[in-house]
Formats: structure tokens, sequence, C-alpha cells
């Protein structure tokens, strides 16, 4: 027996209302994020954050609250962490490096979650909807969250930052 998608009932038509507008949108989205690589490359963001931590160094006790708002951002903004994480080490020491990188790796995964959750949930929703993969994905985080989210964060073939985001499109308990 086929299922009513296959039969097409309650199917959206091909050209739907407003799709030319959602086109312009993705494609300002698609600038948006070849503009902002482009710039960290001619910026060279890498020697920017070299800078920052040596700023951050000179800063006494604020540097390790300004080294956590700066790693935040980097984590939102899709920017590695690795220079900040090897940074801290050098900075504060192993232990209390340790405990930055904790924190900020932590308030940074809950605001890029955020951020998909609530700002980009629709838009990325819309793209993804017909991809089996990434329902494959949302079915296993809703049924074994938090098993999960434990083996993608250990997989190094999963990118720290991009996961952040694509929790914060998975269904979930919402």
């Amino acid at each position: 027996m086929k299922t009513q998608a296959e039969i097409g009932v309650g199917a959206r038509p091909e050209t739907a209302p407003g799709t030319s507008s959602a086109v312009w949108k993705w494609a300002l989205y698609v600038v948006v994020a070849i503009v902002v690589i482009l710039a960290a490359r001619h910026f060279h963001i890498h020697d920017a954050l070299k800078g920052a931590l040596d700023w951050i160094g000179k800063l006494g006790p604020w540097g390790p609250a300004i080294f956590i708002g700066i790693y935040v951002v980097a984590a939102v903004l899709f920017i590695p962490g690795s220079v900040l994480t090897l940074g801290a080490g050098a900075l504060f020491g192993v232990v209390l490096g340790s405990v930055c990188v904790s924190i900020s790796a932590t308030l940074g995964a809950t605001a890029a979650f955020l951020v998909g959750r609530y700002l980009a949930r629709d838009a990325i929703a819309r793209k993804i909807e017909r991809s089996e993969k990434f329902s494959a994905i949302d079915r296993a985080v809703a049924d074994e969250g938090w098993k999960i989210v434990l083996l993608t964060r250990l997989s190094p073939v999963f990118p720290f930052t991009l996961l952040n985001y694509a929790f914060g499109l998975t269904k979930g308990h919402q």
C-alpha cells in the first residue's frame, strides 16, 4: 500500500507562492557566507586570534573573561577554536586554560545551538526537509539524543562548530 507522500496526497506543488523570495534569501545567505570566508582569509583571522591572545595575556584577571567572550563569538561564527584552545594553555597554564576552554566551548556550543534552533531553523529546515540522511539523524537524536550527541562529539569526522548548528535543527524534545 502506498503512502500519501508516494501518491502525491498532501504534497506541496512544485512552484509554491513566494518561492522566488526564498531563492533570493538563500542567494543572499550564500553571498554573505562567501564574503565572510573571503574576509577571514584576507584579514588573516588566525593571525588576529594570535594577536588577541597576546592582548588577553596582558589583561591580568580580566583575561579569562575576555577569552571566554572571544571564544564564544568564534564558535558562533564557525571559526575553528584550535588556535584559541592551544592559546589558552599557553596563556593561563594547563589547569586554568582547560577550565576556560571548557566553559567557552560549552557556552559557544549553546549559543550556536540556540541560533540554529531559533534564528535559522525555518530557513534551513525547508532546504533539508527531503534529505533522507538528515531525517535519519533527526530520528536518532529524537530516540537516543544524548548518545548520538556524545558519539558525534567524540568523532573527529564531525566538525564541532557545524554540530552546534546541526543539533539546533533536530526535533529532539522540543
